[in-house]
């Protein structure tokens, strides 16, 4: 396989996955969940992206894990290796379980609970 890209789910973690490219000296690509309508490229993949590519997915807080499932149906319909996901923060409401279905192994740099954080009331 070729060099593992250090990727994004969404918008919010582009600093996250552009610090981590810059100290590794990998390169990063942007996954979004939807094309922008009216401007931009209208891609759901910005950068360059090659079949076959190893990635990492690299994420700020995962909550439902549903954008992150997205983006990895994303990645993989354009050929690209997707094994692993890295999040800062898991809240610990589903992510974990909605990401390992898709066949990804999640790690997570901390949880809510080693935080102190304790779920909102609704």
């Amino acid at each position: 396989m070729k060099g593992m890209l250090f990727l994004i789910a969404v918008s919010s973690a582009i600093a996250l996955a552009c610090a981590t490219a810059l100290e590794t000296g990998r390169p990063f690509v942007i996954v979004r969940n939807a094309k922008k309508a009216g401007y931009g490229t209208g891609k759901l993949i910005e950068g360059r992206l090659e079949r076959g590519e190893r990635v990492l997915l690299v994420e700020d807080i995962a909550t439902s894990g549903g954008q992150a499932v997205e983006a990895i149906r994303t990645l993989r319909e354009a050929g690209a290796v997707v094994n692993d996901i890295v999040v800062t923060i898991d809240r610990q409401e589903g992510a974990r379980a909605a990401i390992e279905a898709a066949d990804v192994r999640f790690h997570a740099l901390f949880t809510s609970q080693d935080l102190g954080i304790t779920p909102s009331p609704m």
